[in-house]
């Protein structure tokens, strides 16, 4: 396989709908991590081509090179620092970084069992109840999540950055895959779930929807129960869940008195 192969395919997990494309070339793997290892996430770096073949042991031409297709394919952004240019990495680059991330982790150590990630309840577009009210979608929900869901989802907003990494990880599990459809009008796009616990009271599952309105700062939860008033929430509250990240490991909680 020559450099200018990719992992073109990506990985589809068996139980995902929602793949984990690899979209770049594997010889830009050293770029980029030494980028990110330079501070190239938060921030433009400025380093020359020469500095940075140095440091990854590669010729500036061919350095020059990597970063030219790194820049034409999104994942990699120059800025004018004085007479010069700093590279930063995009959301794109960093995605790719967080595919590889995720793959060794997942190689390397044993996945964690559960996450548990805090948000704050708010009011959404009320889009949810529409779409899990669709027969498809709901007849999957019934067979593979074991529950009639209520049609609405609990909305959370992710305020603090390591709620928002995790809620960013759950897109590098399988979860519990939900098939997307097409009926005479549009198509419906595909989606994961994760069993989970509100509050260690209420039984739900977190929900990652390849089309959506919410990025990765909200998470998304059903349940058979309407849990505003099962559990008297109200928009600004703190709201916990328990997130399992395969369905062996989730366990029921206690119903709530």
């Amino acid at each position: 396989m020559d450099e200018s192969s990719a992992l073109e395919k990506g990985s589809k997990s068996e139980n995902g709908s929602i793949d984990l494309i690899w979209k770049v070339k594997v010889a830009h793997i050293p770029t980029l991590i030494e980028l990110l290892l330079l501070g190239a996430k938060d921030r433009p770096i400025k380093i020359s081509t020469s500095e940075l073949a140095d440091r990854i042991e590669k010729s500036q031409q061919l350095v020059s090179k990597h970063l030219l297709e790194l820049e034409r394919g999104g994942y990699l952004e120059r800025f004018k620092i004085g007479r010069g240019y700093g590279l930063k990495l995009t959301e794109s680059g960093l995605d790719q970084l967080m595919i590889l991330y995720s793959v060794l982790k997942s190689t390397l150590e044993l996945p964690p069992m559960m996450l548990e990630i805090e948000g704050e309840l708010f009011s959404g577009f009320g889009e949810g109840a529409y779409y899990i009210s669709l027969k498809n979608y709901r007849q999957q929900f019934i067979e593979k999540l074991g529950f009639d869901p209520y049609p609405g989802t609990l909305n959370l907003r992710l305020k603090s950055p390591k709620d928002r990494k995790l809620r960013r990880e759950l897109e590098y599990y399988p979860g519990i895959s939900i098939d997307g459809f097409k009926n005479e009008y549009r198509t419906y796009g595909s989606a994961k779930c994760f069993m989970a616990v509100v509050n260690d009271l209420v039984e739900g599952a977190v929900g990652i929807f390849e089309r959506t309105h919410y990025d990765d700062l909200v998470m998304e939860v059903i349940s058979p129960i309407n849990i505003r008033e099962m559990l008297s929430f109200k928009d600004g509250d703190k709201v916990r869940v328990k997130i399992f990240l395969s369905k062996e490991s989730f366990s029921k909680p206690k119903s709530p008195s």
